[in-house]
C-alpha cells in the first residue's frame, strides 16, 4: 500500500548497471531500504542520484509491503534543502557521522517517531547553526541512546565520580574490570547529559583530545549494550576535521 513519510538517507549502494539499493531512516516505518531502479543513466530521470546522498531529508511516498526486504519509492522531493552543510567539511563530517552512527544502531524495522525527529532536527541545527558544531557527535550519540532505550543513566555527583561502560551508570569506587571513565571524562559526559538541546552542548569547552577520548568511550559503551553493534569507520576523518578545534 502506499504511504506518506519523510525520511533521512543512511546509504546508497550500487545495484547492477543503473539502479541503486537505498537505505532510509524514515519516520512512519522505520530503517527501511528501497530499490530504485534507472537512477545512474544519462537519460533524463525522475529519481536523480543527488536524492540518495547519506544526511538528505526527504518527503516520500512509498510502496510498503510488509514482510518485503526492498520497497519501492513512488514520489520523492526534497523536505530540506542544505545551505551550508555540504560546503562545509566539517559539518559534512558531522552528517555523516550521524548517518553512519544511525546505520549500526537501527537493525530492525522498528518505528521510531521520536528518534526520527530527533534526527532530522539535529541535521537542521547543524545546518544553520553559526557556533562551533564539534559537540554535536558526542550529544547525537547520548541522546539517540536514550532514544533507543540504552541511555547512560545520570546518577553523576561528586561521590560517584566514575562511570561504568558496563553497568551504564556512575560509580563512587573505581570497577574492577578496564572499561570505564575516569573523573574527568565522566563529569563532562554527565554535563553533555543534562544538555536539553544541541545550543547547549555546543559551548561546553572540550578540547580536540577530550572529544576523542568520549567518542571512543562512546562506542565501547554501545558495544557492551547493543548487539552487534560495530565501531563507526569514518571516525578517524571526524577527529582529522577537528584537529584544529
Amino acid at each position: 500500500m502506499l504511504q506518506k513519510t519523510r525520511g533521512v538517507v543512511l546509504r546508497a549502494v550500487r545495484y547492477g548497471e543503473t539502479s541503486l539499493v537505498v537505505t532510509i531512516f524514515t519516520e512512519q516505518l522505520g530503517i527501511q531500504s528501497y530499490l530504485v531502479n534507472g537512477v545512474r543513466t544519462a537519460r533524463p530521470a525522475r529519481m536523480k542520484p543527488v536524492f540518495f546522498q547519506p544526511g538528505t531529508i526527504l518527503d516520500l511516498v512509498v510502496y510498503h509491503h510488509t514482510g518485503k526486504n526492498l520497497q519501492r519509492i513512488s514520489e520523492i522531493q526534497f523536505g530540506y534543502v542544505y545551505r551550508q552543510i555540504l560546503a562545509d567539511p566539517i559539518k559534512s563530517a558531522v552528517m555523516l557521522y550521524i548517518t553512519e552512527l544511525l546505520l549500526r544502531l537501527l537493525q530492525h524495522p522498528q518505528v521510531l517517531r521520536e528518534l526520527y525527529q530527533f534526527t532530522e532536527q539535529a541535521l537542521v541545527w547543524l545546518d544553520q547553526a553559526s557556533s562551533r558544531v564539534a559537540n554535536l557527535p558526542l550529544y547525537f550519540t547520548l541522546q539517540t541512546a536514550a532514544l533507543l532505550g540504552v541511555g547512560l543513566q545520570n546518577n553523576y555527583d561528586v561521590s560517584k565520580p566514575y562511570f561504568d561502560l558496563h553497568e551504564g551508570l556512575f560509580t563512587a569506587q573505581i570497577p574492577a574490570h578496564p572499561d570505564y571513565m575516569g573523573t574527568n571524562e565522566a563529569k563532562l559526559t554527565s554535563q553533555l547529559l543534562n544538555c536539553q538541546n544541541a545550543d547547549e552542548a555546543a559551548v561546553i569547552p572540550l578540547t580536540r583530545q577530550q572529544r576523542r577520548k568520549l567518542i571512543g568511550f562512546y562506542q565501547d559503551y554501545l558495544r557492551w549494550h547493543v548487539p552487534g553493534f560495530t565501531a563507526l569507520l569514518g571516525l578517524d576523518t571526524l577527529f582529522q576535521l577537528f584537529d584544529p578545534y
